[in-house]
């Protein structure tokens, strides 16, 4: 398999080298960035779609250019998928939240392994080791929880049901499931109860009139990080009269108000209840928030290498092989271009990075729905990271 791996290496630099002779780009110019994500999978298509904003935008300008670089076959495991496109000379991995936390584990320490920068969009587990080529473009663990438990100071809930989609979401959820001792509420006593979302079905009617008439709760924090969950929630909770006062809805996807528009054609202003939750992406007009980071990790490798440059140490792309036990030799200068950014007004805020690789200070916008469309509301306080 290695020496597979190997051939189909040194023939697809053959054919990026006559490619770049052909169009007058030298291979200096253009840079890979790697995915181990299926071509066509939402991962996929983002990295695409950001590297060619990157290349529109300030290709010309900044005379850097990226090309994706991703496994030629899907059916390897993400070893071999890691080891196939290091041979094709990478400058960074970019890492969704696609893969499963195992996977993505295997990812990072192959990263940290063979020095290549790996730029992850998904919050760190808690129980990670801390990798030096690992950098994190998203909140990390518990942060959204934080910011929500901040959000719920103000409404002066009495109790709520928190409701999670995955069993893995409890660790991201802790801030919340602790949510204000009595001595923290003026002897107030909060009343929280945690339940688990209905799996691999679409249908959560059954779920809500538990809710309604077992439980009796009208306030609902929902935590899942699939917005059709949250489309199909809302639209058979009015079915159930469930979206009119008192019930009210807070939630955790930093994506909902993206559901605006199917919101309004299908409700209308028969939509009443109270509906609040978070936002990551500063941009307008809004984009997913997953879209937004890796347009973000894309900006970051290119204003890295752009930088790096301008010092006169641009790093230089070259070939790793995994059975040779190669390291990338300015992986780690690249890294450290990387974590040194500081960048303003970006698509969710200004990015920069603590010495351990966390986004440092992001911060989160409460949004509400008034007037059957969703704006910004204030949080009392920033949704720091811990």
């Amino acid at each position: 398999m290695q020496e597979k791996c190997r051939l189909v290496g040194i023939s697809i630099r053959i054919l990026f080298l006559l490619n770049t002779i052909i169009s007058g780009i030298t291979p200096d110019d253009r840079f890979h960035i790697g995915t181990i994500a299926n071509r066509g999978s939402f991962a996929y298509e983002h990295l695409r779609y950001a590297i060619d904003r990157w290349n529109t935008e300030h290709g010309a300008h900044t005379q850097i250019k990226f090309s994706i670089v991703s496994p030629i076959r899907y059916d390897n495991n993400y070893e071999e998928r890691m080891c196939e496109i290091m041979q094709q000379g990478i400058v960074a991995v970019v890492l969704s939240n696609e893969e499963s936390e195992q996977d993505s584990q295997l990812i990072k320490s192959m990263c940290h392994y063979f020095n290549i920068p790996c730029l992850s969009l998904q919050s760190t587990s808690l129980r990670d080791s801390i990798s030096d080529f690992v950098t994190l473009l998203g909140p990390s663990r518990g942060a959204g929880a934080r910011a929500t438990s901040e959000f719920l100071d103000s409404m002066r809930w009495t109790g709520f049901l928190l409701a999670y989609q995955h069993g893995s979401d409890l660790e991201d959820l802790s801030p919340l499931m602790q949510y204000k001792q009595i001595a923290d509420t003026g002897g107030r006593r909060i009343h929280i109860k945690v339940r688990r979302l209905p799996n691999n079905t679409d249908d959560y009617e059954p779920f809500l009139k538990y809710v309604k008439t077992r439980l009796k709760q009208t306030n609902i924090i929902i935590h899942s990080n699939n917005i059709t969950v949250l489309y199909n929630l809302l639209q058979q909770a009015r079915g159930l009269n469930m979206a009119e006062p008192p019930f009210s809805y807070v939630f955790t996807n930093t994506d909902l108000s993206l559901l605006e528009d199917f919101l309004n054609n299908m409700y209308g202003a028969s939509f009443h209840c109270n509906i609040t939750g978070l936002q990551l992406v500063k941009n307008d007009p809004m984009m997913k928030t997953q879209l937004a980071l890796t347009s973000e990790a894309v900006y970051v490798v290119g204003m890295a290498i752009y930088r790096m440059r301008e010092l006169g140490h641009a790093p230089r792309q070259s070939a790793v092989m995994c059975d040779s036990h190669d390291i990338w030799s300015d992986g780690r200068i690249m890294n450290e271009g990387i974590r040194k950014l500081k960048l303003r007004n970006q698509l969710t805020g200004d990015v920069q990075f603590k010495s351990n690789g966390e986004r440092d200070d992001i911060m989160y916008h409460g949004v509400g729905r008034i007037n059957s469309q969703f704006v910004k509301v204030r949080i009392r306080r920033r949704g720091r990271e811990g």
